[in-house]
């Protein structure tokens, strides 16, 4: 992922916090390319979708990715409300939790579960102006 510049986020879980590299979709093109074409994403790597900027929530498949991901749908200040583990490399199944989502997490299959990571949980990062 060193194509594009990252940025710090870290997701606090049962007391741990833990840190990650993430690139920043916040345009209809971004978020549409998404993980595109990566053949590897690493275990402390993801991507952050911002939907609160192109204004509709948008129907996220695996076309085109290469590798496994747990997906955090999260609220308007971190707060992870759902997630959907381990999303099957390019799967056209729509990946949502039935709920409108102001951002998602994506990071590498098998890590919310392997870190702890579930609903109610509180993802940090600016975009959420609550730090990194």
């Amino acid at each position: 992922m060193a194509q594009t510049p990252t940025e710090a986020l870290s997701v606090v879980s049962g007391g741990k916090t833990h840190a990650f590299q993430v690139e920043v979709a916040d345009t209809l093109p971004e978020i549409s390319k998404g993980l595109t074409g990566r053949a590897s994403l690493g275990k402390d790597q993801g991507l952050l979708m911002d939907f609160r900027t192109v204004r509709e929530q948008f129907n996220l498949n695996m076309k085109g990715v290469q590798v496994e991901l747990d997906m955090l749908f999260l609220d308007g200040e971190g707060m992870v409300r759902a997630i959907a583990t381990s999303a099957r490399p390019g799967s056209l199944r729509t990946v949502a939790p039935g709920l409108g989502s102001a951002a998602v997490l994506q990071i590498a299959g098998g890590q919310a579960t392997a870190l702890g990571i579930k609903p109610g949980d509180t993802v940090k990062n600016k975009m959420f102006g609550n730090g990194g």
